[in-house]
């Protein structure tokens, strides 16, 4: 071990302000080169410089590293360790980004899936709709369902009861549902 390093150290456990930037002096270069080195087109190697630098001071302040330590085998050692977290990080938000594009895909599956039943079910309830309703039904069905409109709306608009524009509306509505239970495959398959 060099007497500097023994000295230097002495210095930072004192807290010696002008000990830090000499540490800072020598080692911030190679700190930087280390990472340039070995992360491959990353812009914040200084972000990694000075993360390693304030956990090197941290461990003196904490009394990790005492004057019979070699300080370069030390902060390197903390390099490693930073790097090595970088990495874990690219790796665990890289799978975060896959699974959330895995569960994209599947949602959005789902939803093309569900946009079509929607489709047949649309086409199966006109057909239903324009095959077996009489056309005063269809005419009920749509102020009701289509113009929202209440039943007294509805009996003057066509001149009838309310009784009698109640009777045909159940009955449509039963006619389809019939209708659409006998298709039910087209729901299923």
């Amino acid at each position: 071990m060099t007497s500097t390093d023994n000295i230097l150290i002495t210095r930072l456990m004192a807290g010696e302000p002008r000990a830090q930037r000499e540490v800072i002096n020598t080692y911030r270069s190679r700190i930087f080169s280390y990472f340039r080195m070995r992360i491959k087109g990353e812009t914040y190697y200084e972000d990694f410089v000075q993360e390693v630098l304030a956990s090197f001071f941290e461990a003196v302040r904490k009394g990790k590293i005492t004057e019979d330590k070699f300080i370069a085998p030390f902060i390197f050692g903390i390099a490693k360790r930073v790097m090595y977290n970088f990495f874990y990080k690219q790796k665990r938000d890289s799978n975060i980004r896959k699974k959330g594009e895995e569960q994209f895909e599947l949602s959005y599956d789902f939803e093309e899936e569900e946009r079509m039943t929607n489709e047949k079910v649309n086409q199966a309830i006109q057909t239903c709709i324009d095959k077996k309703l009489r056309e005063v039904d269809k005419v009920i069905l749509k102020e009701f369902y289509i113009h929202e409109n209440e039943l007294e709306e509805v009996s003057s608009l066509l001149g009838k009861s309310k009784h009698y524009i109640s009777v045909r509306k159940e009955r449509a509505l039963k006619k389809l549902k019939n209708e659409i239970s006998k298709m039910k495959d087209i729901f299923i398959g």
